[in-house]
């Protein structure tokens, strides 16, 4: 979590410089404006002392030159000196405002200001940074006084009625801030400021007809408003998404470096699931501002989507190279290393995560199922285990334990997992339908029953556990009118082979034959492997009496399961009976 520090000092940059975003919006490689309390405009300074070995120059001189270098805590040191020196200055007092605000110590600001206001409560400029700090502060009823107070001694000045409009806003007034702009606008219809600010207003009080028509009007006067085009961008795409394309193309085609436009084009392509196109665009991007981590980040998660391995590998090495630190890099560095078959890379990137990243539960599961694949089925199941160990409770961990543990014989202990899961999740219809096959492997058929049951509660169109339902239901002869209808909804879920298996066997029970044959005919095309499936197959042949395909059938049951007695036993009495 960010501390309060941290955003209180967002907060700040966001009120101070709002005013300059109107304009020209965040650049893809746009960093936060600081206060210009060292530039040319310092130079208005000038000592009202009489005494020529006066200090408070010297002093201001040295506040400019420290400021300059970033050493702030000694260039307000040295300010505060100059103040000191020479105390009727109102100028050096109103710097030192602004020196404590930018080195984020609004209640100094605050202190400082009420003395220059108390000497001078005509100053347009303090009441305008008072209302400044006061914004920051959060309290913009006093700050709307302050505002209004500059605005009594420098009538019609734009910057002002902003920051009178915003803190109009802020309190719910959006009423008196829209009249405010507007009847500003009337008398300087060209303020671009005012006419973005109010559109926003008007965008927040969901008047778009009057926003999109002051976005129009800008736009007219100024076709190259890149920020205009972003928010009268973002109308139009719930609007007419077609006008919202055209308008960013057209754009583009007179300003090809707008890179905020070609970003929220390629966001738009997105929206749309056109891949190819907002890759391009990022592209273009990237070739302007090549450093920038951000769109490299863009560029390599639609790169994972279209499954360009490479591409994305080559994007997230990139970004690991620049900050080793980035985690989630290494989780998609891995993912495209694990696609392309490259799973001793992949583990090694994903190896050295740290058990106190945000990321670790994600990365170790990742990592478990690289060491599985990669034959290391111990190391996958010690992985998973140490993520329980370590209180991390996730249904895939349990679920993915188990299965790993089941995959090494130890159904004992997958069952004591799986049930665990269960326990913990008990609407998690993974583990559900896992804990119901486990019970089946160990023969509690009745219970591998109940919570296939239990699944269909949860979820009325969970596939698998249809499937098994249906099956279990046509072995046993229990309720076949009901076991077709769960077939039927299963496989209109999940066309697989086993479920049209599953279904074909129904109507085989129920005596409906052609239309057994057509799905198991399917189901063994599909796995040709299955003795069951092949068997099923055998059974249908044999009792639409086509026996030769029958004989055929089950003779390759035979060769896939020698000890398929029952088989054995078909074979030998369609046998005599063909004879």
């Amino acid at each position: 979590m960010k501390s309060q520090s941290f955003i209180r000092m967002k907060t700040l940059a966001c009120w101070l410089f709002l005013l300059s975003f109107l304009v020209t919006g965040c650049a893809v490689t746009g960093e936060v404006p600081s206060l210009d309390l060292v530039g040319a405009d310092s130079v208005q300074y000038r000592s009202e002392l009489t005494d020529p070995d006066a200090k408070a120059l010297y002093s201001f001189t040295e506040f400019r030159i420290l400021g300059a270098e970033e050493r702030w805590e000694e260039a307000v040191s040295a300010l505060k000196r100059a103040v000191t020196l020479d105390p009727e200055s109102d100028y050096l007092r109103l710097l030192l405002a602004k020196a404590y605000l930018h080195r984020q110590q609004p209640e100094l600001a605050v202190t400082t200001l009420k003395v220059l206001l108390t000497r001078d409560p005509e100053s347009a400029e303090a009441h305008q940074l008072m209302g400044d700090v006061l914004s920051y502060q959060g309290d913009f009823t006093l700050a709307v006084e302050h505002f209004r107070l500059a605005l009594e001694k420098v009538p019609g000045n734009s910057s002002l009625l902003l920051r009178l409009s915003m803190a109009l806003n802020q309190l719910g007034r959006k009423d008196e801030a829209i009249n405010l702009l507007a009847a500003f606008l009337q008398q300087q219809p060209d303020a671009t400021l005012a006419q973005l600010y109010l559109a926003r207003l008007y965008v927040d009080n969901k008047q778009l007809d009057k926003a999109s028509s002051l976005y129009q009007q800008l736009l007219k006067s100024l076709p190259g408003q890149q920020q205009a085009v972003l928010e009268y961008g973002k109308i139009l795409e719930q609007q007419d998404s077609d006008a919202a394309l055209e308008l960013y193309r057209k754009f583009l085609d007179k300003n090809p470096r707008a890179a905020g436009v070609r970003q929220r084009l390629a966001q738009y392509y997105l929206a749309q699931h056109l891949l190819l196109e907002a890759i391009e665009q990022l592209t273009i991007v990237r070739q302007q501002f090549p450093e920038n981590l951000q769109t490299i980040n863009q560029i390599g998660l639609i790169q994972l989507e279209l499954e360009d391995w490479e591409g994305a590998e080559n994007s997230f090495r990139l970004l690991l190279d620049s900050d080793r630190q980035q985690e989630r890099s290494r989780y998609y560095l891995a993912l495209a290393l694990s696609e392309q078959g490259k799973r001793a890379e992949a583990i090694a990137v994903l190896e050295p995560v740290a058990t106190d990243s945000s990321l670790y539960a994600e990365s170790a599961l990742q990592l478990a199922y690289l060491y599985k694949q990669n034959g290391e089925n111990d190391k996958a199941i010690e992985t998973l285990s140490q993520l329980l160990d370590q209180n991390i409770n996730q249904p895939e961990i349990y679920y993915y334990l188990g299965a790993f543990l089941g995959d090494r014989g130890d159904l004992d202990r997958a069952m004591e997992v799986a049930l665990t899961g269960v326990d913990k999740y008990p609407m998690a219809t993974q583990l559900l339908y896992q804990l119901g096959v486990l019970y089946e492997k160990q023969g509690h058929r009745q219970s591998a029953v109940e919570t296939m049951e239990k699944i269909l509660l949860v979820d009325d169109a969970h596939a698998d556990a249809l499937n098994f339902l249906a099956y279990d239901q046509t072995e046993t002869g229990t309720d076949l009118d009901l076991a077709l209808i769960r077939a039927q909804k299963a496989l209109a879920i999940d066309p697989s082979g086993y479920i049209m298996d599953t279904l074909g066997w129904v109507y085989f029970k129920l005596g409906r034959y052609p239309e057994s044959l057509e799905y198991l005919e399917q189901a063994a095309a599909i796995y040709p492997e299955d003795a069951v499936i092949q068997e099923h197959l055998g059974d249908v042949y044999a009792a639409m009496k086509l026996f030769d395909r029958a004989t055929a059938v089950y003779r390759r049951v035979l060769e896939l399961d020698p000890h398929a007695k029952q088989v054995e036993d078909k074979l030998k009495l369609l046998t005599s009976e063909e004879f």
